[in-house]
């Protein structure tokens, strides 16, 4: 069943070297124990839990056999997971917390403020970045360079026409640009099914000393989307995950049995006698006008690594790029063939998480059971990315249990603690088996053992929020009706302890220590007896003894949420004047007590708030808006709040706005 689970994810990921004659991305890990078999050992004699594949041949059987399990009359999966018919696809395409937001590159201006991360020293991709002098976003789906001087747009940057996303990664002068479309048109006979809906990722790099007129460099597309990034002194780690590209399958003729069946023979045939390019992503390096040199295998097959319990067809790459090199040609890459996409750095470790039972959650295979607590594991490789120039393998482990994503990990000397719940609420919970834990896993040969744990955590809950406040420290927020913040004690990896905990209605969706001893909140207000949510407020929560935590400050925002709920980047605290903006879009109505609901057009708001936060109070500032609205009229919220000196700058779908920090005067709108 598990081995089931895994196949319908369909997603993989890679994660080791790649040296293919004639291939620009060079080898960066060390294969010391090559082969695929289950007896694979590492150096000190242990099960490795990555063994690379010895040839395309062993790669190829990999692949068929994982499919054959899934291979029908309609495809793989029936046909409805991402399968496309090729003509209609054809019509379709006419360890520290962060908490400091000053920007961190090398050189950078300290009165500007930079993307909120979740590490220090490490940057995230954004839709909006800024050097100081200028602004570039694409929340608008293109590349536009405002001036800061003039709050004007100066130039528009090309991207490919088929991009439907796009991020930026700025250090200095030197903008990359990672952009995510489908493939431009699909040929391929009308009788087939294609397997999965092609992608392409493309990065772009772009010199804006002249921010009026960017010189476009040279690009790489691949065929794939854009996963994640982090980028260290100019070093950027890119992920992406590529289904397989070269397969299609017929369907059934008609509605009979008969058809049917030759339908399923001939899809047989088809991926029996596939070949390894029909599985492994590609790529193209481009001159700065777009034109392509020849095509190449994104990963040699001795470079892509099974995990130890099969996880799906797709295949993650981490790629390895100078944000200054006007080539883009890769230095290292890594893989690893499993299913799953969160990835967490700090400043010396790469971790990738993989779960073989991800593929519950695909509704229309009800042939799949509801798996059990106990066989919902997460297994977690670590890489060492201290080397700007190489992706060298360390460790993995496993955990039980789900990760609500990058917050759930950290990393700090070699120690990678790891919060996970054991029945998350999309597997039909809470149930009254569903509790959290904090585990720690110390690298050793080639294995990452657990250490110690501590269990117990919100049992019947599931959690909410993580934030690692230092080597020693974790804040961990779990949730049904009411909301238990946990601060437990690490400094012992064998022997995590809790220190104490709060309980209060509500819960917070994000945490981020704003001072010494001090953390804020960002989440829901809720009825403590229902557990429904009444609202969107920020809390302040005093730790300087962790044994007491208390709820010494709170704001009720009104009935709507935050952005920050699901985005931690919407997020911006400035650390020099003790303010933090928080994007806020609040509904036309409120719900009285007995849970009705009452239209209140002049409560309904989007854009920010802005929040002075003192020793142990809260207060809110102003609210800033694109524009002024009339009475029920829909504004949409901030997306992004940037500081530039002593000016505020946020970003909505609408534009750009410009405010005074000090007393929230509109001093401009550009509209994008």
């Amino acid at each position: 069943m598990r081995r089931l689970l895994a196949v319908v994810c369909v997603m993989t990921m890679t994660l080791t070297a790649c040296s293919r004659t004639n291939d620009p991305v060079p080898t960066g890990l060390d294969d010391t124990a090559p082969g695929t078999t289950d007896d694979a050992a590492a150096s000190d004699g242990t099960r490795r839990m990555l063994r690379p594949f010895d040839s395309c041949d062993a790669l190829l059987r990999y692949y068929i056999d994982g499919a054959s399990d899934l291979v029908g009359p309609y495809g793989l999966g029936g046909g409805f997971g991402g399968g496309v018919v090729l003509e209609e696809a054809m019509a379709a395409s006419a360890d520290n917390a962060g908490g400091d937001q000053v920007a961190a590159t090398a050189g950078a201006r300290q009165d500007v403020s930079g993307t909120n991360t979740q590490e220090a020293g490490v940057d995230e991709p954004d839709l909006v970045k800024t050097n100081g002098d200028v602004i570039v976003t694409s929340v608008t789906g293109r590349v536009q360079v405002v001036s800061v001087a003039t709050g004007e747009v100066v130039s528009t940057i090309p991207l490919p026409r088929d991009v439907y996303s796009a991020e930026l990664l700025l250090a200095g002068t030197d903008l990359l640009v990672l952009s995510t479309g489908g493939a431009p048109g699909v040929v391929g006979p009308a009788d087939r099914i294609q397997a999965f809906a092609p992608t392409r990722t493309t990065v772009t790099r772009v010199d804006l000393r002249d921010p009026a007129a960017p010189v476009v460099g040279g690009s790489i597309r691949m065929e794939g989307a854009y996963r994640s990034a982090r980028m260290i002194d100019g070093t950027v780690r890119f992920v992406m995950v590529s289904e397989p590209t070269g397969l299609s399958f017929v369907q059934p003729t008609d509605g009979g049995l008969t058809a049917e069946a030759a339908a399923e023979e001939e899809n047989r045939r088809i991926l029996a006698e596939s070949d390894i390019d029909d599985w492994v992503p590609h790529y193209q390096l481009l001159d700065s006008q777009g034109r392509a040199d020849t095509t190449q295998p994104l990963l040699d097959c001795t470079a892509i690594s099974q995990p130890a319990t099969f996880a799906g067809l797709s295949t993650l790459s981490v790629l390895t790029f100078r944000v200054d090199d006007a080539g883009l040609v890769p230095t290292s890459s890594a893989g690893l063939v499993a299913a799953g996409d969160t990835v967490y750095a700090s400043t010396d470790r790469l971790i990738v998480t993989t779960s073989p039972w991800g593929g519950w959650v695909v509704p229309f295979l009800d042939v799949i059971g509801r798996p059990e607590p106990r066989e919902m594991v997460t297994d977690i490789h670590s890489f060492d990315i201290a080397d700007p120039t190489a992706t060298r393998y360390v460790a993995s482990g496993s955990v039980q249990g789900t990760l609500i994503g990058q917050f759930a990990l950290s990393e700090v000397d070699g120690v990678t603690r790891v919060a996970t719940t054991t029945n998350p609420d999309w597997f039909g919970g809470p149930g009254g088996d569903s509790q959290s834990s904090l585990i720690t896993l110390t690298e050793q040969g080639e294995q990452l053992v657990e250490t110690g744990r501590l269990d117990g955590l919100g049992v019947t809950e599931q959690i909410q929020a993580v934030r690692y406040l230092s080597p020693t420290l974790a804040a961990v927020v779990t949730f049904r009706q009411t909301d238990p913040l946990y601060l437990i004690d690490t400094t012992d990896p064998a022997a995590p302890t809790l220190l104490g905990e709060l309980k209060i209605p509500g819960f917070s969706a994000y945490l981020h220590p704003v001072a010494d001893g001090y953390l804020l909140g960002v989440g829901q207000d809720a009825d403590e007896q229902t557990g429904e949510t009444l609202g969107a407020q920020v809390s302040l929560f005093d730790i300087r003894d962790p044994a007491d935590p208390r709820r010494v400050a709170q704001l009720d925002l009104g009935q709507g949420y935050s952005p920050v709920q699901g985005d931690h980047r919407a997020f911006l605290h400035w650390t020099p004047t003790g303010q933090a903006v928080v994007p806020l879009e609040l509904y036309g109505y409120t719900i009285s007590g007995t849970g009705e609901y009452i239209e209140a057009p002049e409560q309904q708001f989007g854009g920010a708030v802005v929040i002075g936060i003192g020793a142990g109070t809260l207060t809110e500032q102003a609210r800033v808006a694109s524009r002024e609205a009339a009475p029920g009229e829909y504004v949409p919220a901030t997306v992004r709040s940037i500081v530039i000196g002593n000016e505020l700058w946020t970003l909505s779908y609408e534009g750009l706005s410009r405010f005074s920090f000090t007393t929230f005067e509109r001093l401009g709108t550009t509209r994008l």
